[in-house]
């Protein structure tokens, strides 16, 4: 125990007192990834609509109380917009029309009537509410804001997007400016205390923004730590061992187990904390993401419960020494450096894949996916995020993912010479090599 704990503090001293290496190891691909989580809305809406930021919106017959209601809501600086009239709208063709849609705007109508005659959409609105103050009937009056958009999934995107920032609040809106009579007779809303609890602001967000993380966190969480976990065994065991050092240790009183639990242990330790730094810069972003775009891959609210905290901090410790006895399992099996390398590298690409695939995958896990070790985590953290884990699956893959990480460090610990250096060309440092001398 003694030298595990010299080992341990030997190692993390070596990243610690390199702060160039510290940030590498913590910070750098966080704000890598961070940075790709931002681009990407961003990336989307240039696809899509020919503009970074600004999409554009097409209103045919606006009002004036929507102008004043556009123009004074903050999130319409997301928007370009085009005002139309009937007759303007009327005079464009088929083709001009697709082409509004097929860069991503939505275009949207203003209709009031009533029967069958058409009138002026703020007069409707306070016939409407001075009916209702008065009692009689409103079953004639009739208001529309019609949002058109292309069929395909990115036009229903932008359309949503433009529904919850600008069209919810435009009732409301109306309701205020146009429905004095209405309210002065005691309709409307009758109570206003409370009208920001944090409570339910925290849990309104929560469920939309915790079901868009669960598509891109988990695996996105699991890929860096691998990430970090393979770059530090390929320096502090595969170099280590290229270079020779790792043999003279081994020549050492320090028993084999002790070296290569203390490396693990500093390799686990070094991979959660950036794992739980990672989250906690993707946490901070989300709140920060007041934008909210519909292709943002780290919606606005994301919020975890302690239950759900709790579950998913064991499950990065867990994925930690699963992955670590990995990459050290691989280590000892392959000798070559480069070797080592391109074989640490493909559970990496597999990683990638995988994360793409979730990106898009409908579907929960089936109950064989929880018996492979490491996607079981991946999939058991997003049924955290989505509020569908149950304690008995956290259980099930911790078991799995233990079992396996020590099944391979008995691997590593019966390895005759997984920890002796062999020179590419030979020599007085080739301990590996039996030598045949010529007479």
């Amino acid at each position: 125990m003694r030298h595990t704990i010299t080992i341990l503090k030997w190692e993390m001293s070596k990243i610690i007192n390199n702060w160039q290496k510290t940030l590498k190891v913590f910070l750098l691909p966080a704000l890598l990834l961070l940075a790709a989580i931002n681009l990407f809305p961003m990336l989307m809406n240039y696809l899509s609509t020919g503009s970074l930021q600004s999409r554009p919106v097409t209103f045919v017959n606006a009002p004036d109380s929507f102008v004043d209601y556009f123009e004074s809501n903050p999130k319409s600086s997301f928007y370009s917009p085009t005002w139309m009239s009937f007759d303007e709208a009327e005079q464009l063709d088929d083709a001009t029309r697709d082409e509004l849609l097929n860069k991503g705007g939505v275009i949207v109508f203003f209709v009031a009537f009533e029967k069958e005659s058409t009138i002026e959409f703020d007069s409707c609105v306070s016939d409407y509410y001075s009916r209702l103050a008065l009692g009689q009937k409103t079953r004639n009056l009739h208001m529309i804001m019609e949002i058109d958009y292309k069929g395909d999934y990115n036009s229903y995107l932008q359309a949503e997007q433009f529904k919850a920032d600008i069209g919810e609040g435009y009732s409301p809106y109306l309701l205020e400016h146009l429905g004095q009579p209405y309210l002065d007779a005691g309709g409307g809303e009758r109570w206003d205390t409370d009208a920001f609890n944090p409570f339910t602001f925290v849990t309104s967000n929560r469920s939309v923004a915790n079901l868009g993380a669960s598509r891109t966190i988990p695996s996105m969480m699991i890929l860096l730590m691998y990430y970090c976990i393979y770059s530090l065994t390929a320096e502090t065991l595969a170099s280590a061992r290229q270079s020779g050092f790792l043999t003279k240790i081994y020549l050492t009183p320090i028993s084999k187990e002790s070296l290569l639990i203390g490396k693990a242990l500093m390799v686990i330790f070094v991979g959660v904390i950036s794992a739980v730094v990672t989250f906690f810069l993707l946490f901070v972003s989300s709140w920060l993401n007041r934008s909210n775009s519909a292709y943002s891959l780290l919606p606005f609210g994301l919020f975890l419960t302690p239950s759900q905290l709790l579950a998913f901090f064991i499950l990065l410790a867990v994925v930690a020494i699963m992955m670590a006895m990995l990459c050290f399992g691989i280590t000892f099996m392959v000798r070559r450096m480069q070797d080592v390398i391109m074989n640490l590298q493909v559970p990496l690409v597999l990683l990638i894949f995988e994360f793409f695939g979730n990106m898009f995958r409908p579907t929960d896990a089936i109950f064989a996916e929880y018996f492979i070790p490491i996607h079981n985590v991946i999939m058991t953290i997003r049924e955290i995020f989505m509020g569908t884990y149950s304690w008995w699956t956290v259980m099930l893959v911790i078991c799995i993912n233990l079992i396996f990480a020590a099944e391979l460090f008995i691997v590593c610990l019966k390895s005759k010479d997984g920890m002796l250096h062999i020179a590419e060309e030979g020599g007085a440092n080739d301990f590996g090599k039996s030598r045949k001398q010529k007479i």
